[in-house]
């Protein structure tokens, strides 16, 4: 491995330290704490009470509803909506089915339940008044009470009302897979424009989730807006967004829930609530004494080919992250290439295997030529050490004779790391698939329970680290001494350490990438062996 090829090995595991360093040593830091957080309030349906508001320093004070709550249950094979009079709103919304639910540390499995708002504040699909002053999320109009009008097994309708206008509001289910219906109508004198909220809650004092989350389980909420050909998403603050939205709502990790208008005139903007944590998307629809608006919600899972298939950019919701976004389309090829495999042996973890197994055949070629380089490379040893001798410490010298060396005899000094570089594209579009694809979500391996989450027993990345140590040693060792100690000891050790909290599916790629790279090894070794002895006779 000449000088050359060094520079650009050392180059590459610098860049992987600096990357992997600095999530160890910065990790996402909560905000500053501003007020007291209240406890989420409690959104299962069975259980319809709240939680003591918070403080009146967290958030306004709330007027006391005219009439008791009262709650109204949807249910279709997907999911189980609960409406509440108290601003005819939705109060939760869970999905069915044992693979949508939450494992939490020392707790059993719950449901997931893509609701989750501060006691006191707006639940998702209030109305509001819309004005320049004050968060549309802090309203107290957004729990007024409503009369149930009418009700049926597959639909509700409130009504009351919004800043003088009488409102309307009716949910139904569709019969669409994760879909409800919203039909919204607004008469007689009031505000300018109204306002639907779609609010959520996430303790401002959570840690944050990052590049060694390891698939803990993290609330997390960024409210996200689509415009034609751009996707928003919330930042440190409130703002509008302009051009009118293909859908607006929020992105919850492996899920996502949209309202998609069906019609023009609506904006799209983010709020935050008075409660620390509180944020949210809201539509704002022009009114002048009428309107009468229709939109779907689309609550559920973000399964690739499900948003696709929705339509209206639904798919946008997927997000990569800074540091992945690059490598999105190769994320969407694996996943697509994933679910081939898991057709076939229906289960996902073998399926990464089928992946390991195409991804090395594919590369085979490269793999062949990089073994031939480093052997040829290992024939030249007792050259390079007369050329170190003769030349001393004058290395530009020393370099260029090796390289003329290397001309000489034909060899590639790039090709003994090439098929590792090409891999890196593969390692970061894994991570980007097991990290944003919820279809390895909770999906078990062995004794792993989860593909998406760290190996809780740390298994598979010390066998990783021992199968990457053994194949080091197995390899042509390179040229340089301390180079070669590099590969052998820290290396290993190095990719051992930073698997420890990463997902488990991408540690088991590797481990199976380690196992079939040395049996490729050996092969070729051998074969190369048995064609030198009869050169050689």
């Amino acid at each position: 491995m000449g000088p050359d090829n060094k520079r650009i090995l050392l180059a590459t595991v610098v860049s992987m330290a600096i990357l992997f360093g600095f999530q160890l040593l910065f990790p996402s830091k909560p905000a500053p704490k501003k007020a007291p957080a209240p406890a989420p309030a409690a959104t299962e349906p069975a259980n319809p009470s709240q939680p003591a508001a918070p403080s009146t320093a967290a958030t306004p004070a709330v007027p006391v509803p005219e009439a008791a709550e009262e709650l109204v249950v949807l249910e279709s094979p997907e999911l189980k909506a609960t409406f509440s009079s108290h601003g005819g709103a939705l109060k939760s919304l869970v999905l069915k089915g044992d693979k949508f639910r939450r494992q939490e540390k020392g707790k059993d499995p719950s449901p997931v339940d893509l609701v989750r708002v501060a006691p006191g504040e707006a639940l998702p699909l209030a109305v509001v008044p819309s004005t320049d002053a004050g968060s549309p999320l802090a309203d107290p109009a957004a729990r007024a009470s409503m009369r149930i009008a009418a009700r049926d097994d597959r639909s509700v309708t409130f009504e009351g009302t919004v800043g003088g206008a009488r409102i309307t509001k009716r949910f139904s289910l569709t019969g669409k897979a994760y879909e409800l219906a919203v039909e919204l109508k607004a008469d007689g004198p009031g505000p300018s424009a109204l306002a639907l909220v779609y609010p959520a809650y996430v303790p401002h004092d959570q840690p944050k989730p990052g590049f060694f989350s390891g698939g803990e389980v993290f609330e997390t909420v960024v409210p996200v807006c689509r415009v034609p050909g751009k996707t928003w998403r919330m930042g440190d603050e409130a703002k509008t967004v302009e051009g009118s939205p293909k859908w607006a709502g929020l992105d919850q990790h492996y899920f996502v829930s949209a309202l998609v208008p069906q019609g023009e005139g609506a904006t799209c903007a983010f709020a935050k609530g008075a409660s620390a944590g509180t944020v949210g998307s809201v539509l704002r629809f022009p009114y002048g004494g009428a309107l009468e608006a229709k939109l779907l919600l689309f609550s559920g899972p973000k399964q690739l080919d499900l948003l696709q298939a929705y339509g209206k950019e639904l798919d946008a919701a997927i997000d990569y992250g800074a540091i992945t976004n690059f490598f999105a389309f190769f994320a969407r090829l694996l996943l697509w290439i994933l679910r081939q495999a898991y057709a076939l042996v229906h289960n996902w973890g073998a399926a990464i295997i089928l992946l390991t197994l195409l991804v090395k055949a594919v590369l085979y070629p490269l793999t062949a030529k990089s073994m031939q380089s480093m052997n040829e490379m290992r024939k030249l040893q007792p050259e390079i050490e007369k050329l170190k001798a003769k030349y001393g410490d004058d290395r530009e010298k020393m370099n260029l004779a090796v390289m003329q060396l290397y001309q000489q005899h034909k060899v590639n000094p790039l090709g003994g790391c090439l098929p590792l570089l090409l891999q890196m594209p593969i390692f970061f579009a894994l991570y980007a698939t097991l990290q944003t694809s919820v279809e390895l979500y909770r999906e078990p391996f062995l004794w792993i329970s989860d593909l998406t989450r760290y190996d809780p027993l740390y298994v598979l990345p010390i066998a990783m680290g021992v199968s990457q140590f053994v194949m080091q040693k197995l390899s042509p060792q390179p040229a340089d001494n301390a180079q070669a100690k590099m590969m052998l000891y820290f290396m290993p050790i190095f990719f051992t350490v930073i698997m420890f909290r990463l997902p488990a599916g991408l540690a088991l790629y590797i481990f199976a990438n380690n196992l079939i790279s040395m049996a490729q090894q050996q092969w070729l070794m051998r074969r190369s062996t048995a064609a030198e002895k009869p050169a050689a006779a």
